[in-house]
């Protein structure tokens, strides 16, 4: 053939055919595979390609150029036959022609696409395309002309089989799609394309439900990446969201029948609540990279395609943010206690999300959310006034989170008061809260389901051991074995979805960013908030990093009653999920998110003036002991943990944030439930223990008492002053408690080993063994406890004496440690011998030393000397010598010779003590304290009932309870006020007294 170089006619040649309005019949031949020329000669004699002869059909000519019309006839012809085979013009099959003969429309066209793009630049092709997207556009808005096929099947057949990376499939797509948008109004095109593709997505939607993590099919997300890969054909998208979304009235479980929840369910939970576990049930590892390196990879690829929704097209983000918010509405059950409980009970478990969908989900946002992690820190604009939207004005501001304005805040809103919102909200603002949203409805109740599942399996691991020991031929046994190989895997099979690494990085991430929003927003200067109030934007802008220079911060803006608790809540839920990991499995944080969470912690655990929820900080101090070094660490991690509290800047504040926490969960107005704070303080012990071994702490600790001391009789108790008395109510409390339960213990072990039990019925032998269980858990739990406060005592009183010492102090610690050591030494220490003791955690032994070492620390002090001899319930000569014996035989003789020399001096003290009391026991009643009876040695009035009192005893008072004793009336130590005159009558009285004694002798 000549080529155009060749032929100096060769353009006007070309000219003439556009002129004409004719396409050559070689190119026809070559993109349409078939000819009107009835002898059935292709253009070129050695070319052997098969082709259709449509002479017959249509009309028979030989011309070199055929018009457009007879063209467009000729190929709509094409497109409705059925039996090709019998137009194939003879000697022309064989390879190729499968091509040829294609009766599937959207196939044929789409080869005929494909063809005609390769041969672009040849004269005629461009209306040979317009050809074939006008007809294609026709198979699309009107497929009952071509009936029987079914167009959908066609696309889905043509997506399977060419290479995600063959560009072609898509830009056929692409084109189709504008050409459907060109001929018929938007809506009109999208109901269009939706009769073609719905039935073929509802085809994927039913593979899915068959489908587990393994066999999910790779193809499946490249289908549905052609929908949203093109921005010039966003009605895809649309169309994809659309198919997606369920009816407005859809519960939460619903949403797992669509095709992108059917998609979220697959993971290494069952997709269903009430659905098999299907993995890691055989296996010895605690973990599995496999399935982790499955499980992101499809949270991954989910992610693309909600990514590609959310940019594509305005229209698209809207309807796929509305997709995320009404699901997170219609599952906002899943964040009550009654849910976490009770999710598998079955007429709950079809009206919410399955836990395998939610971390899905959760995993999908987090990574949304990566633009605003570090270094880009976008999380900068995130606006703290979200969540003061009303419902009515949601859709003017572009809020689309349901029910934002209900949620609880960390701090309260004034009666009838209106919250400030900014002029409207972004999409960083909205990610951000739908987030921290299905972190709390996914994320935190599967792990709160994971500590049930952990405990249940230990107690059936408690079971099975006693059971296998008793009677290892029990039919019980074997049943045990079945129930804790279920249950083991369940806890790995949760244990495993929560810590898959990947995602767990994007969950890290995110909450550091949270970590520092949150402090950037209560740090926030007055004038910035009022620049802010200017703009009606209150997102922080920038990252200022103000140091903490006390535990409020001078200005709290207003908005932070619009900053809702769950930030800081699953900030505190996802740090205490890290703590409680073992080493192997430990999240390996990096330096910046230590900072970030130790500033955060440390500025909101200490401040009820940004956190009003006790709860709350509690959980933050539960936080803070994640920052510990633990053991199991590798020795470099060790260090590097413990650097934060070595050198981070705001370390100084530490421990005053923690002794506030400590103190509010017991304040009136903010009480928690009794076990709970004992929950909450466990870790907080830790901590402190931790915090005593850095003397720049240990200055902290001593300056706080200083300063309880200088201020002792202020308005409001000091801090180190209400502290340590409340470290004394729970000692007192918890070794009580202890006690008493070990004394039941051991007559409930006395009665089974002298066969009393064997006398029982079945029933009543089982209810004995429960009570003994149920005993031996209380007396575990008060034993650590009780252990831990004895310590925090001890190490108080090594560099701290003169405040336990105080009038208002020491009478009560006195008698504490004296109480308890009868106990523990006395006489009728046998009562408390129960077997097995470690099993309750019970080391008499360990906290006669403890005690011990404080008599030892605050002996130099007399008060302390002559309180410890005052002590009528529990003191007398022998206390100390039974204590001797004890610590010779438990290894303490080094603190024999110190115990002797203070129990001397109490024993001298408290001679004297007695002869004074005996001196003066006809003191007149009006001398007496009315609370405690003895006689008064600083009489103050209280202002209310005008009642008398002893400075001490009101002062001890006040510190639990703030309120007069006779008549309940609000009180402060500021308020009372010297009885001089009384005073200055009982001295009188009392040098009266010792004059004559002294007269006598």
């Amino acid at each position: 053939m000549t080529s155009t170089e060749d032929n100096p006619f060769a353009a006007l040649l070309q000219d003439r055919t556009d002129q004409t309005g004719g396409v050559s019949k070689r190119l026809i031949e070559d993109v349409l595979l078939f000819t009107l020329d009835s002898k059935g000669a292709p253009a070129v004699v050695t070319d052997s390609r098969p082709i259709l002869c449509l002479a017959d059909v249509v009309v028979d000519t030989s011309e070199d150029l055929v018009s457009e019309d007879l063209i467009a006839h000729a190929l709509f012809e094409r497109l409705m036959l059925t039996d090709t085979q019998k137009y194939l013009v003879p000697g022309k099959g064989g390879t190729g022609s499968d091509e040829a003969l294609e009766t599937h429309a959207i196939l044929y066209l789409y080869r005929a696409f494909s063809k005609c793009e390769q041969l672009k630049e040849k004269p005629g092709s461009g209306k040979l395309l317009e050809m074939i997207l006008n007809n294609a556009s026709t198979c699309m808005r009107q497929p009952d002309l071509f009936s029987p096929q079914i167009f959908g099947q066609q696309w889905k057949q043509l997506f399977e089989v060419y290479d995600e990376r063959d560009a072609s499939v898509q830009e056929f797509l692409v084109r189709v799609t504008l050409k459907v948008l060109e001929d018929v109004d938007h809506l009109e095109a999208l109901g269009n394309l939706k009769a073609i593709f719905y039935p073929m997505l509802m085809d994927l939607q039913k593979s899915i439900a068959k489908d587990n993590l393994i066999t999910i099919k790779k193809q499946l997300f490249v289908i549905l990446g052609y929908f949203v890969s093109d921005k010039r054909a966003a009605v895809l998208g649309e169309l994809l969201i659309d198919y997606f979304t369920p009816n407005p009235q859809a519960k939460g479980g619903d949403y797992m029948d669509t095709l992108l929840g059917q998609l979220l369910c697959l993971s290494i939970l069952p997709k269903t609540q009430l659905g098999p576990f299907e993995f890691l049930r055989d296996t010895a590892q605690q973990t599995d990279p496999g399935l982790w390196t499955l499980l992101s990879h499809h949270q991954q690829s989910i992610f693309d395609v909600v990514k590609q929704l959310l940019v594509i097209s305005p229209e698209s983000k809207k309807k796929t943010l509305q997709w995320i918010a009404h699901c997170l509405d219609a599952n906002v059950s899943r964040g009550q206690l009654w849910s976490t409980m009770n999710l598998n009970l079955e007429q709950t478990v079809h009206s919410i999300a399955s836990d395998a969908f939610m971390i899905n989900l959760c995993a999908i946002l987090m990574r949304l959310c990566a633009p605003l992690c570090l270094p880009s820190l976008k999380v900068m604009l995130v606006d703290p006034t979200y969540c003061a939207v009303p419902d009515d004005e949601r859709a003017a501001k572009g809020v689309n989170l349901l029910k934002a304005y209900d949620e609880s805040c960390l701090l309260p809103i004034d009666d009838g008061e209106t919250r400030i919102t900014a002029e409207n909200y972004h999409f960083i603002t909205e990610i951000f809260y739908m987030a921290h949203k299905c972190f709390e409805l996914g994320n935190r109740p599967c792990i709160e389901r994971l500590t049930q599942e952990m405990r249940q399996f230990q107690n059936s691991q408690t079971a099975y051991e006693d059971l296998v020991q008793g009677d290892p031929n029990n039919e019980l046994v074997k049943n045990l074995e079945r129930m804790l190989l279920d249950q083991r895997q369940r806890v790995l099979c949760i244990r495993n979805v929560l810590s898959e690494p990947d995602s767990d990085t994007t969950i890290l991430k995110f909450f550091e960013a949270s970590a520092i929003w949150l402090t950037e927003v209560a740090l926030l200067p007055r004038e910035s908030y009022e620049e802010c109030l200017d703009k009606r934007n209150f997102s922080p802008q920038m990252l200022r990093n103000l140091e903490l220079l006390s535990v409020t911060p001078p200005f709290v803006a207003p908005y932070m009653k619009s900053v809702p608790e769950a930030v800081i809540d699953n900030i505190a839920a996802y740090l205490n999920f890290c703590r409680r990991l073992n080493g192997t499995e430990s999240i390996h944080m990096y330096q910046s998110s230590h900072d970030a969470f130790f500033k955060m912690i440390l500025l909101f655990m200490g401040s009820s003036e940004l956190v009003k929820n006790p709860h709350l900080r509690a959980k933050l101090a539960e936080a803070l002991e994640y920052l510990l070094p633990t053991q199991g660490y590798d020795q470099n991690l060790k260090s590097f943990v413990t650097n934060i509290f070595d050198s981070h800047v705001d370390r100084k504040q530490c421990v005053r944030s923690l002794l506030h926490v400590f103190v509010s969960i017991e304040m009136t107005g903010q009480s928690v439930q009794f076990e709970q704070k004992f929950n909450y303080r466990r870790p907080m012990y830790a901590i402190m223990e931790f915090l005593w071994t850095k003397e720049e702490h240990v200055k902290s600790f001593r300056h706080l008492a200083k300063e309880a001391e200088e201020n002792i009789e202020a308005t409001e108790p000091p801090l180190f002053l209400r502290f340590i008395n409340l470290l004394i109510n729970d000692a007192i409390f918890l070794l009580d408690e202890s006690l008493s339960n070990l004394e039941q213990i051991k007559q409930l072990q006395q009665a089974q080993d002298n066969g009393e039990w064997n006398q029982l019925s079945r029933n009543e032998r089982q209810q004995q063994i429960s009570n003994l269980r149920h005993l031996g858990m209380l007396a575990r739990f008060d034993n650590i406890l009780g252990r831990d406060t004895i310590n925090i005592l001890k190490l108080l009183t090594t560099e701290i004496k003169s405040i336990f010492c105080h009038n208002s102090m020491v009478d009560r610690i006195a008698s504490m440690l004296n109480y308890f050591l009868l106990h523990l030494v006395g006489p009728h220490k046998e009562r408390f011998k129960v077997k097995n003791k470690k099993e309750f955690e019970f080391d008499p032994a360990q906290t006669v030393l403890e005690i011990s070492h404080i008599y030892i620390n605050l002996s130099s002090d007399e008060s302390f000397c002559l309180a410890v001899s005052q002590d009528g319930r529990s003191y007398s000569e022998q206390l100390f010598s039974y204590a001797e014996n004890i610590l010779i035989r438990i290894g303490g003789g080094q603190l024999i010779g110190d115990m002797s020399e203070f129990a001397a001096k109490v024993q001298k003290m408290g001679a004297q003590y007695k002869e004074e009391q005996e001196l003066l026991a006809d003191a007149p009643d009006e001398y007496l304290d009315p609370i405690i009876s003895t006689l008064m040695t600083d009489p103050v009035i209280l202002p209310s009932s005008n009642v008398t009192v002893d400075r001490s005893t009101i002062a001890r008072h006040l510190l639990s309870d703030q309120t007069d004793p006779f008549n309940r009336s609000p009180l402060t130590m500021d308020k009372v006020k010297s009885n001089e005159a009384l005073k200055l009558e009982i001295d009188q009285w009392i040098e009266g007294k010792r004059s004559a004694a002294r007269t006598k002798s």
